[in-house]
């Protein structure tokens, strides 16, 4: 829009020179600072929005030192403690004593009574009227064995019944030899009771 131009006398004066005319100058912004402005709110937005999607990230968990208390005895547990080790010892004691009478018995030499050979005890002869008549029995004598094992002395401690076979039975026992009773490892006299049996065949 082209505006009428005016012409001015030079030689009029100031205060009648016409006032120049006033331009609308709108004052319109700049493009390039609208452009900037708008990426600097995008910009600020865009790092709002994913600042507030971060993950959480849970602080550390703080370390706490363990302590161990010391457990509270009670004069109860001290006196059941005291009885404990004192059947502990007890019991103790009563093993030790017992395995030292074992030790003392296996090495003690252990007594022996006197007790016949049997390759030098021959079977009484039966008496032929005691056969006939069928008598039987056990004749039980008592006989003072030497520390050699030869018997010196026979009684009869028990009778069969029958004479004829308590003689038998006596006679037998002279020529039986023992072996001798031993006390402390060492052979003995001693007195046993022998046995002599009878049985008539059928």
């Amino acid at each position: 829009m082209n505006t009428p131009s005016q012409t001015i006398d030079p030689n009029r004066p100031e205060h009648e020179m016409p006032a120049p005319e006033a331009a609308a100058v709108e004052a319109a912004p700049s493009r390039n600072g609208l452009w900037l402005l708008m990426l600097l709110l995008a910009a600020t937005f865009m790092g709002w929005f994913f600042y507030g999607k971060r993950p959480a990230v849970a602080p550390p968990a703080p370390i706490h030192p363990v302590v161990t208390l010391p457990v509270e005895r009670t004069p109860a547990d001290g006196v059941a403690d005291d009885a404990t080790a004192a059947a502990s010892r007890q019991a103790a004691v009563v093993k030790a004593k017992a395995a030292a009478q074992r030790k003392a018995l296996a090495a003690k030499p252990r007594a022996t009574d006197a007790r016949p050979i049997a390759n030098r005890s021959p079977e009484p002869r039966y008496p032929v009227t005691a056969l006939r008549r069928g008598e039987g029995g056990t004749v039980v004598l008592r006989v003072n064995v030497g520390a050699d094992g030869v018997p010196d002395d026979i009684a009869i401690a028990r009778r069969s019944g029958s004479r004829d076979l308590d003689r038998a039975a006596m006679l037998a026992m002279r020529d039986w030899r023992f072996k001798p009773a031993t006390r402390n490892g060492r052979e003995v006299a001693s007195i046993v009771e022998q046995p002599v049996e009878f049985r008539p065949a059928q």
